[in-house]
C-alpha cells in the first residue's frame, strides 16, 4: 500500500519522465489547442490538407479513407471498419520526440476511437512511418494511422498530440 509521500514521489517520477521526454514543454503555438478537446468539431477547426501544431509537432492529416483489411495477406482485419487517417508529421522543435499512435484519438457520434497499433503496424511497413517513430527535429515522415470503428460510424474529428501529456490540436475530418 502507498503512503502519500510515497504517492507524491512516485508522481514525481513520472512528471520527471514526461518533462526530459519532451511532454512537459508543450507551449501553444498559432494553429494550436482548440478549446474543444474530445467534444464534436467546431465549425471553427482547421480541416484536411491544414497543417496544424501541438508541442514539437506539426500535423497534416492529407486524407482519410475506409477499409475493412490493412497490411497485405497477413495484415489485420477490423472488427468494423478501420478509419484509415493519411498523416504527414513534421518536428518543428530543437530535440527528437516520439511521434506515439496511443495519444492520438478520432472521434465519432460523440464516442472517442483508440489507434489501433496492431493495424498500425501492418499498414505502416516503411521505416519513414508514423508508427511510434522517433523524428529528429527538421525531419517530416509520412504514413497512416489507423482506427477501428463500426461500420457505419464515420470520423468526424481528430486529436492530435506530440505527446501523452499535451493539450493536443482538434482537426475536422467532415468534407
Amino acid at each position: 500500500m502507498l503512503t502519500a509521500l510515497g504517492l507524491l514521489a512516485v508522481l514525481g517520477i513520472i512528471i520527471g519522465i514526461s518533462t526530459s521526454a519532451g511532454g512537459g514543454g508543450y507551449s501553444p503555438s498559432a494553429g494550436s489547442g482548440n478549446g474543444n478537446a474530445g467534444g464534436a468539431p467546431a465549425q471553427s477547426l482547421p480541416g484536411i490538407g491544414t497543417p496544424v501544431r501541438d508541442g514539437q509537432f506539426q500535423f497534416t492529416v492529407n486524407s482519410v479513407s475506409y477499409t475493412k483489411h490493412v497490411g497485405g495477406e497477413f495484415g489485420d482485419t477490423a472488427q468494423g471498419h478501420f478509419a484509415v487517417l493519411h498523416l504527414t508529421v513534421k518536428n518543428i522543435g530543437n530535440d527528437s520526440q516520439t511521434l506515439d499512435d496511443s495519444a492520438q484519438v478520432l472521434f465519432a457520434n460523440g464516442h472517442k476511437y483508440d489507434a489501433s497499433s496492431s493495424a498500425d503496424i501492418m499498414a505502416n511497413n516503411a521505416s519513414n512511418s508514423v508508427f511510434f517513430n522517433d523524428i529528429n527535429p527538421g525531419n517530416t515522415v509520412h504514413g497512416v494511422m489507423v482506427f477501428d470503428m463500426p461500420t457505419n460510424v464515420t470520423a468526424e474529428k481528430a486529436e492530435l498530440h506530440d505527446s501523452i501529456f499535451s493539450d493536443g490540436v482538434g482537426v475536422s475530418l467532415r468534407k
